[in-house]
């Protein structure tokens, strides 16, 4: 696996692993494109699951969307601002689509519906490790 991870900077270039629990099952490409980083994500899974694939990098988490099914394999390309990403080793997980969040906090996705919109009126927006989301009194 190729990194081009620049420790001093926010650079974060190459091939990574994509991991399941403890199994790699696939790769992202990072490349630097002005003022955005691209990424592009191929990975083996089974298909019975949705999954999306969580980027985490200097203690912060990033959710790069959900995985669509491509032939044999499934994948994303999306482009992210370089300001969301810190320093350090960047570590990229697939997570089942509806993954258990912290008690309390139901995560917000820009691709997905809201299934709680009659209980707004109860909810706070809040911001877990990067995570846009709302917490219900």
């Amino acid at each position: 696996m190729a990194h081009k991870l620049c420790h001093g900077g926010a650079v974060m270039e190459g091939i990574y692993d994509v991991m399941l629990a403890d199994e790699p099952v696939g790769t992202v490409e990072v490349t630097k494109q002005g003022l955005y980083y691209r990424f592009d994500c191929r990975c083996r899974l089974s298909g019975t699951v949705i999954c999306r694939i969580s980027l985490e990098c200097d203690g912060k988490h990033e959710s790069l969307g959900v995985l669509a099914p491509s032939g044999d394999r499934f994948c994303l390309s999306t482009k992210l601002p370089l300001k969301r990403f810190g320093k350090g080793e960047p570590r990229f997980t697939a997570l089942p689509k509806r993954c258990a969040v912290p008690e309390g906090f139901t995560p917000i996705y820009p691709d997905e519906p809201f299934r709680y919109l009659a209980r707004l009126q109860d909810a706070f927006m809040v911001i877990r490790e990067g995570q846009a989301g709302v917490c219900f009194r």
